[in-house]
């Protein structure tokens, strides 16, 4: 606004008030206080809500808690936190208030006091309640109760209803007979009577010839008695015409019932509609008793007028009885007046009026679904909405908790309440919300144009707007997930620990925790391994990485064996067996290690307990192999010393040395396997999907495959090659152990005269002796951990060679058979055995 401009408002505004002042005072005092605002960076709002809070601690005694709650609420981006702020402090102004307040307050507190009652006394007073209620002289506890027997949620709250307390006062013909039939009266005059009984009749009054019969369903349709003095032709006449009268009472019945708050906001609408439809009906009533005290009126030609009310009202009619016979509300509502829409197609007439109920009901059901997919806010009072809000999570707790139950439970669509003319989209419907939900309560403001939703005939009017909503929601989303949160970043942090990305990282680790992994988890200490592994992260190349921070250790009561079973035998009759059968003391700190990652909303709804407990999977297992590698590797250094022995002395340790080695390479080429030919190529995959995707449900599905392929592949989800796979790294660790024990007293014995150097890369990982280990010879020992090992690396080979070859779906644990199984080295020995034997 220029200046002149505004000097020309406020010049009119100080005319009008009669004030002396000159308006270019005005104009530079307002002009110096809006940029007092600008430099402080504050909104108009922001400032007053801050003068608020300061007149707030002023009568506050307990500043500091008070300060602290409004802080906290204020980084949790609470909705309506200003206007909250606003009604306290009105409050605190207002002694009118604060008296009543008080008042209402020592009340509570005096009648909370007087109350004997304790817990142990409920159900005394639950019997005295029952034998009151059964004795009670009242016949129909549900008219004085005010309790239908379709009430839609004990929750709810009920608008008296006055029907039921005075039914005289309702026009659905009420009990009182205005006068006696005379028998005597001529049938001229009969002719006149019934007119006027008719006229009476038509809004909901009896006469004295035609009475109301008592309603046999209070749904249905009412009937009446005529005077058996009554001609049998007028009789046949006003039969023709009482049908009129039926559909009026059943609509009057319809919305006195369904205009209580209860029956939810869509029955309302459509009680409102139809009582528009009794007001017109009861204005043409007007005009007939007009004809009828004018003597223009006959029977015939009240016959003939009422043709044409008399299939809108029974239509009407028709509706409001299916509708409370099936006890409808919200989207049931709507899915039955859309089927009347359709059903009228040719009929233009019946058309309209069906067209003209169902949009009065669609307005407030139309609303919430604008609120729905423009804002993320469920404003559903009465449960009418598709769309339904479990509260699993409060919003509070949202940053701490991102259980992967907030994106699959916490709003879910209630089929039962999709409207039929918006199932084909009642899936986007879902997504647009929560998409938008997401951004709200990441402190996002929700900025699109909002385009109003109305119901027709034409689909193309709503779904057009719908989808529209739903893409920009969906894009605005992904944008602030890929983008602003950085989620290929993030993923790639987690690929760089989980999957061993980071070689150097990882050897780093090793080395420096090498003593505490081979503790037992009850003697090692938690905060130790979290220092060596900041070190480790320190001394890498993973300083670079931006989220290193997040990366946590964690110990498990329980091995991955273990853990990978007790999944998989989830609702089978094993699964209890699990429990009982583990003790988590006797775990050492290798069984029990993994890494956890801490992730912030909205990137919790990807990187989620579920999706994180599958990386610490298929890492325990890499772990664990290069561990094994790592002491496989330790006994071949310490091993090169024999190359000083003389060879008698050296073939003792030859069969010892290709064992090593027979193990080594099993190691080696399980590594090679999981993190070249599995890892590797489904993490290029699921990169190449991730920036093709369309919404944050394409990236969770994409991710989900992306760990459920590793997991298979990496052959964790088949127990019984992960038994023999695990029992192969026992071994290995077994046989370095024993190797480590070993080699101190045979060298000591070969060669006396060692140099210290040689003699300390021996004895750095010695480990005690086990006064059980039976007393066998070395070359004893080295043949029975040879036994060991060809037998079970051949059951893992028959047990890949076993699995389905009709499908892809193993292709790639058929490369590893070839590479374990190089030239047939073990099936072509096991073969030239048997022949032998």
């Amino acid at each position: 606004m220029s200046e002149f401009h505004l000097q020309g408002i406020v010049d009119k505004i100080l005319h009008h008030l009669g004030a002396t002042v000159q308006p270019e005072e005005v104009v530079d005092y307002l002009q110096k206080n809006t940029n007092q605002n600008a430099s402080t960076g504050c909104s108009g709002v922001q400032v007053a809500e801050m003068s608020q809070i300061r007149h707030l601690v002023e009568k506050i005694p307990n500043q500091e808690h008070f300060l602290a709650k409004y802080n906290d609420l204020k980084q949790k981006n609470v909705d309506s936190l200003n206007l909250f702020v606003q009604l306290v402090s009105r409050i605190s102004q207002d002694p009118g208030v604060k008296d009543l307040l008080a008042k209402c307050k020592r009340q509570q507190f005096s009648s909370s006091t007087k109350t004997n009652i304790t817990k142990d006394d409920l159900p005394l007073v639950k019997n005295i309640l029952k034998e009151k209620v059964k004795h009670s002289p009242v016949g129909d506890l549900s008219s004085v109760l005010n309790i239908s027997a379709t009430v839609p949620i004990a929750s709810t709250p009920s608008v008296m209803s006055w029907v039921q307390r005075r039914p005289t006062m309702s026009f659905d013909f009420s009990t009182t007979n205005f006068g006696a039939c005379h028998t005597t009266v001529p049938e001229i005059s009969q002719e006149n009577i019934l007119i006027e009984d008719l006229l009476n009749c038509l809004i909901g009054l009896p006469g004295c010839y035609i009475e109301p019969e008592e309603l046999k369903d209070p749904y249905g349709p009412r009937t009446f008695k005529i005077n058996d003095n009554v001609p049998v032709s007028l009789q046949e006449l006003v039969k023709q015409i009482l049908p009129l009268a039926s559909h009026y009472s059943m609509i009057q019945r319809f919305t006195e019932e369904k205009m209580r708050f209860e029956f939810g906001q869509v029955n309302n609408a459509l009680a409102e509609a139809m009582q528009g439809l009794n007001k017109e009906h009861m204005l043409f009533v007007v005009q007939l008793e007009t004809e009828f005290r004018a003597g223009n009126l006959t029977l015939q030609k009240m016959w003939f007028f009422t043709q044409r009310n008399m299939q809108c009202l029974g239509i009407a009619a028709d509706i409001a009885f299916s509708i409370s016979k099936s006890d409808a509300k919200g989207g049931k509502v709507l899915s039955l007046l859309h089927d009347n829409v359709i059903s009228s197609i040719g009929d233009e007439r019946n058309q309209q009026l069906c067209l003209k109920l169902m949009e009065a009901a669609c307005v407030p059901y139309m609303k919430m679904l604008g609120m729905w997919i423009y804002m993320g806010i469920i404003s559903d009072p009465i449960n009418e909405f598709l769309v339904e809000d479990n509260e699993v999570i409060q919003k509070e707790d949202m940053p701490v908790d991102y259980s992967a139950d907030y994106w699959d439970k916490k709003y879910c669509i209630r089929r039962d309440r999709i409207p039929k003319f918006l199932e084909p989209v009642a899936d986007i419907i879902l997504k647009a919300g929560k998409y938008l939900n997401v951004i709200r309560q990441c402190g996002k403001p929700v900025r699109t144009k909002i385009h109003p939703i109305e119901y027709k005939i034409e689909e193309k009017h709503y779904i057009e707007a719908i989808e529209k909503a739903y893409m920009f929601a969906s894009k605005t989303l992904l944008d602030l997930v890929v983008r602003e949160k950085d989620l290929i970043g993030r993923l790639k942090s987690v690929k760089h620990y989980f999957l061993l990305d980071k070689g150097d990282f990882i050897v780093t680790f090793l080395t420096l925790c090498e003593k505490e992994l081979n503790k037992t988890i009850v003697d090692v200490i938690q905060g130790r391994l979290e220092s060596l592994m900041d070190l480790a992260l320190r001394l890498s190349s993973s300083v670079n990485d931006p989220y290193k921070d997040d990366l946590k250790t964690e110990l498990l009561p329980f091995n991955l064996q273990f853990q990978m079973f007790k999944i998989l035998s989830i609702q089978t009759n094993s699964e209890q067996d699990y429990w009982s059968c583990f003790d988590p003391k006797n775990l050492s700190v290798i069984e029990s290690f993994a890494f956890s990652y801490e992730v912030h909303w909205p990137l919790s709804l990807i990187l989620n307990k579920k999706s994180l407990a599958c990386y610490q999977m298929i890492f325990r297992h890499l772990f664990y192999s290069k561990y094994v590698e790592r002491l496989l590797c330790q006994v071949w250094k310490s091993n090169k010393v024999a190359k000083k022995f003389h060879y008698p002395d050296a073939r003792h340790y030859r069969e010892a040395f290709a064992l090593r080695q027979k193990m080594l390479h099993c190691v080696q080429n399980l590594e090679y396997h999981m993190m070249v030919e599995v890892i590797e190529p489904h993490w290029c995959t699921f990169i190449q999907k991730i920036n093709k995707v369309q919404n944050v449900d394409e990236i969770l599905s994409c991710h989900c495959d992306f760990l459920d392929s590793c997991l298979k592949d990496c052959m964790l989800t088949i127990p019984a090659i992960l038994s023999t796979i695990v029992n192969i790294l026992n071994i290995c660790v077994e046989f370095c152990k024993f190797m480590q024990r070993m080699q101190r007293y045979f060298v000591e014995a070969e060669l006396g005269s060692l140099p210290n150097s040689f003699y300390e890369s021996f004895t750095q990982n010695d480990v005690t002796l086990d006064e059980k280990e039976p007393d066998l010879s070395f070359k004893d020992k080295i043949a029975q951990y040879d036994t060991r090992f060809l037998k079970a690396i051949r059951t893992l080979l028959a047990q890949i060679n076993d699995l389905n070859r009709d499908t892809s779906e193993h292709d790639r644990l058929f490369n590893l058979l070839y590479r374990l199984d190089f030239n047939s080295f073990y099936t072509g020995e096991r073969i030239i055995d048997g022949s032998s034997g």
